[in-house]
C-alpha cells in the first residue's frame, strides 16, 4: 500500500525579519504555533509564535497577540520568558521572537509523575511568585496561569529553573482604550480548573487572581489532581465559586506535608 504523504509545513525554511530561519514545528496551541529558529549573526536558537492565518483577520485574537509581546517585553525577571522582537512579514503573518527554552511544560511533568515532592514543589512555585512579583508590580495581571504556562527547565545547571509564559490575556492596568476593554464585566478569562471565584462572576480581577491560581497549581502538584473537577466548564467554575477544596490529607494521606506548607496553600 502506498503510504500516504505528509505536508510539509509551508514556514519551515522561511526567514522572518531577515534573520530568524524556521527550522522546526515545536508546538501548538488554540490560535498560535511555535517553532524552532535559528537566529542569524547570533548563532543561537530562538523560539518563534506564530499567529495562525485563520486569526489574522480576528480583531480579538491580533489583539491578544500583540498584547501578549507588549506585556512580556515590560518584564525583565530571570523566572518570565524574554521577548527579543515582535513583527510582521510581507504577508501580513505575525510572530513573537523569544527565548527558547530546554525543558518542558509543567503540565507535561505532571502527566509524566502526577505528583511532585514537597520540595520540588516549593521551588516552582516560589519562582513562580518571583516572575508575578515583578509582573504586578509593574500593573501586569497574568489571567491565565496553568501548567501550560509555566515551563520547567534546566538551565545554567540549575534543575527546576521555572519560566512563566503566555501573557496573551494579560490585564495591562496603564489606562486608555485597551486597559478598559480588558476590565469590562460580563468577559471570561482563563482557563476553568484554574480562575479564581472573582474570574468565574465575571468581576473585575486584580493581583490575588494569579496567586489564586498559583494556589491551585499547588495543590495540584501536591495531590495529583486540581481541586476541582467536573464533567462541564460552568460546574467547575460554580465549585470555585461556592466551594471549599478537600483538604490535602484527605486527598493524600501518604503524603506528609509541612504545616507552613499546607499553611502557604491555603492563603494562596
Amino acid at each position: 500500500r502506498q503510504q500516504p504523504r505528509i505536508r510539509k509545513d509551508p514556514l519551515i525554511g522561511r526567514i522572518f525579519g531577515e534573520r530568524f530561519e524556521l527550522v522546526s514545528k515545536i508546538g501548538a496551541g488554540g490560535m498560535g504555533v511555535v517553532y524552532k529558529a535559528r537566529q542569524r549573526g547570533m548563532d543561537r536558537h530562538v523560539a518563534i509564535k506564530v499567529l495562525l492565518k485563520e486569526y489574522l483577520t480576528n480583531e480579538t485574537a491580533v489583539r491578544r497577540f500583540q498584547r501578549e509581546a507588549l506585556a512580556v517585553s515590560k518584564l525583565e525577571h530571570p523566572n518570565t520568558v524574554r521577548i527579543y522582537d515582535f513583527g510582521e512579514t510581507e504577508d501580513k503573518i505575525l510572530y513573537i521572537a523569544m527565548e527558547f527554552l530546554p525543558g518542558m511544560p509543567l503540565s507535561r511533568l505532571l502527566s509524566k509523575r502526577r505528583q511532585l515532592a514537597v520540595r520540588q514543589v516549593l521551588r516552582v512555585v516560589t519562582q513562580v511568585c518571583r516572575s508575578l512579583d515583578e509582573a504586578h508590580r509593574k500593573g501586569i495581571i497574568h489571567r491565565d496561569l496553568k501548567p501550560d504556562n509555566v515551563f520547567v527547565g534546566t538551565i545554567e545547571g540549575q534543575r527546576d529553573f521555572v519560566k512563566v509564559l503566555d501573557f496573551g490575556v494579560a490585564k495591562l492596568r496603564e489606562g486608555g482604550e485597551d486597559s478598559a476593554t480588558l476590565t469590562q464585566h460580563g468577559v471570561l478569562f482563563g482557563t476553568p480548573k484554574y480562575m479564581s471565584p472573582e474570574q468565574c462572576r465575571s468581576q473585575v480581577v486584580d493581583e490575588r487572581s494569579d496567586l489564586y491560581a498559583v494556589g491551585v497549581m499547588m495543590y495540584e502538584m501536591l495531590a495529583g489532581r486540581v481541586p476541582f473537577e467536573a464533567d462541564n466548564s460552568m460546574a467547575i467554575l460554580v465549585a470555585h465559586a461556592q466551594d471549599a477544596p478537600a483538604a490535602l490529607g484527605s486527598v493524600r494521606p501518604d503524603l506528609a506535608v509541612p504545616f507552613e506548607v499546607e499553611e502557604l496553600l491555603h492563603s494562596l
